[in-house]
């Protein structure tokens, strides 16, 4: 697992600083659900390729529009789990997609995260 810190604008800490966020570079298993960009409802596996506080990333097929409501269901691995099988459910807004260069049919997808969020043996 990777660590990056990068600065986030519009965080400003007391004394002026913008605020330092701690993204982790993690290829875990999930599926990605919500409207896609013709309203219609979809249901699609991925891979999370980082996430941090304030959102998450990873690549598509499926197009969806900006502002979007995304739910991720997360596999936790084994370890984390203590063994058993748990997930990370949470949900989110589109912010932003583009198109991963020589692959045409994805597109990585970066969620704004929503600040709840469950952790179960199921989907909440």
């Amino acid at each position: 697992m990777n660590v990056r810190h990068h600065r986030v604008q519009g965080l400003e800490q007391p004394g002026g600083d913008q605020a330092t966020v701690r993204e982790f570079s993690l290829t875990l298993p999930m599926t990605v659900s919500g409207l896609d960009a013709r309203g219609q409802e979809f249901q699609e596996n991925s891979v999370l390729s980082t996430i941090s506080s304030e959102q998450a990333s990873f690549l598509l097929k499926t197009r969806v529009e900006r502002k979007t409501v995304l739910k991720l269901v997360i596999s936790l691995p084994p370890k984390l789990a203590d063994g058993q099988p748990l997930v990370l459910v949470i949900k989110g807004r589109v912010k932003g997609s583009e198109q991963v260069p020589g692959q045409p049919e994805l597109r990585r997808v970066i969620l704004e995260l929503d600040s709840r969020y469950f952790i179960g043996a199921g989907e909440d």
